[in-house]
């Protein structure tokens, strides 16, 4: 006795019907099974869940576009641009939290939460005055203007814009998570190089060579806040 095995197109829409029914979500690689396949990221398990979503929609934004998947990389825009927009909030949030604890200068002890460390980070030259409460409002309207480029880019799908844009934002929410006393201080400096759309270190960088960096800077920076907050309760 045969039996009948569902083609392709039946499985999809069996597989579909499952998720609306509140079973297992379909990805993008379900909806297209000519996608290239997913690598799952590793070190994100401890990271803030915001931080980490943005991160892999853009892994796989990526990951299309290398396979030449342009419409399978459109798919991802939304759930990328939604991420940017709430990873902007948390820093605007956290603009408008008070004033700055300016990191120390000093280069005595290597543990010091510097702010040539921090600065470093989001590339901005050392000798770059910390910021001021009037910087810190245009710092706030830089953010609303490019909550108004991620809804161009949503359905411009300008990919090369957007790289830029989540090369930065992923790198500041990075700090702002590692070390939030910086960010009144050094975010303006950061958001207004971008707005005059200063070089960028890491435009060019591949996602797996940013994903390393952006890694261990959280692992480096965090660790060096706990021990600049352990001196001051010493």
């Amino acid at each position: 006795m045969s039996s009948i095995v569902p083609g392709p197109r039946k499985k999809l829409e069996e597989e579909i019907s499952a998720a609306r029914a509140g079973g297992k979500p379909l990805s993008v690689g379900d909806l297209n099974p000519s996608a290239p396949r997913q690598v799952q990221l590793t070190g994100l398990d401890d990271w803030p869940q915001p931080l980490r979503a943005v991160i892999e929609a853009d892994h796989q934004r990526v990951t299309a576009l290398s396979a030449n998947r342009r419409k399978t990389a459109d798919l991802v825009l939304p759930d990328l641009v939604h991420g940017l927009g709430e990873l902007l909030d948390l820093v605007a949030d956290q603009l408008q939290a008070g004033k700055p604890r300016l990191l120390r200068r000093s280069s005595a002890a290597p543990a010091d939460a510097s702010f040539g460390d921090v600065a470093e980070l989001l590339g901005i030259p050392s000798d770059n005055p910390p910021s001021g409460r009037g910087e810190r409002r245009t710092a706030l309207r830089t953010i609303k203007e490019l909550h108004g480029q991620l809804k161009e880019l949503e359905t411009s799908h300008d990919h090369s814009r957007l790289t830029r844009l989540v090369t930065f934002v992923v790198r500041l929410a990075v700090v702002v998570d590692s070390v939030p006393e910086a960010t009144a201080a050094l975010a303006p400096i950061a958001l207004d190089r971008f707005a005059r759309a200063e070089p960028d270190f890491q435009w060019d960088w591949t996602f797996d060579r940013k994903l390393e960096f952006w890694q261990e800077s959280r692992r480096t920076l965090s660790a060096l806040d706990r021990a600049a907050e352990g001196e001051g309760t010493a």
